[in-house]
Parts: structure tokens; sequence; C-alpha cells
């Protein structure tokens, strides 16, 4: 299944959540980790930062059957990747501050290996920003977050 999504958000992030799920607020979700890593992580949801101040999502949301085949990170800029467990069988996109629902799709309950590509970071503060977020999430066991690719601004 693949989504597109256009949509505008606030405080430089948007959430991936099992429905109803994730604490925000915690002290750990945008820890100077999180903040480095450009992705928080708490039970239930993923913070995935936003690089253009503008507000302005533009992102495609895979869920794959098997283990993404991308090896080769020389085309993105950053490359992130954590666990997220659906217990609801619901997954959501939700903006912040608002949490207004961008998708809602069901999905088998289970743990997720979910990895946030990030492309064209350094148009993010242009006039006409063109960072896009490519998520892809499948089946897995649960691991802690990872940076494959590090952004050098």
């Amino acid at each position: 299944m693949k989504f597109y999504l256009n949509f505008t958000t606030g405080y430089g992030q948007f959430y991936l959540n099992d429905k109803g799920e994730g604490d925000t607020g915690s002290t750990n979700f945008w820890s100077d980790e999180a903040f480095n890593d450009k992705l928080a992580v708490e039970k239930g949801i993923l913070g995935i930062s936003l690089e253009n101040s503008e507000g302005i999502v533009k992102c495609e949301l895979e869920i794959l059957n098997e283990k993404s085949l991308i090896s080769d990170f020389n085309n993105f800029d950053h490359v992130v990747e954590a666990s997220l467990e659906i217990e609801t069988g619901l997954l959501q996109v939700n903006d912040c501050p608002f949490s207004i629902l961008i998708l809602e799709e069901n999905i088998e309950i289970g743990n997720y290996r979910v990895r946030v590509y990030f492309n064209n970071l350094k148009t993010a503060y242009s006039e006409n920003p063109e960072d896009f977020y490519k998520i892809e999430m499948w089946k897995d066991v649960f691991s802690e977050r990872v940076v494959l690719k590090r952004f050098q601004d």
C-alpha cells in the first residue's frame, strides 16, 4: 500500500502512530538525540522532524510486505529508522499540534520497522521548499532507533 500525503503541520513535526497512542509531551520524546536524529520515539508513536519552516509536508508512505530493499542511501540526505508497535490495527498520520487526522489505515497488529528518508533538505529554507519525506514500514522485531545516514548541512 502506498499513500501520497500533502498537508501542513506546525512545530516542525508530524506523527506516525497507533490510533490514540503516544505521549508527545514526554521529556524523552524530543530529546537532544531525537532532535539530532530527526525522529522522536515513544510507545505507540513516532515524531518525524520537518525541515522547512513553512510546515509543508510532502510525503510518501508505503507499507511493505517485507523489509525494504533500499540499501544505497546516496540519493537521500538523511535516513533514520525505529520501531513502532501497532496494537489497535489502525495506523494514523497526524499533524502537530492539533492532531488533525491526515490518514488512518487498517494494518496488521504487531511490531513494525519504520524507515524515514529525507530528501532535498538544503532547499527547505528557500522560497519554495522542496524537502520530501519517504516513509517505509514493514513488520519486524522491535529494535532501537538508528541513523543509517546523517545529514551534513
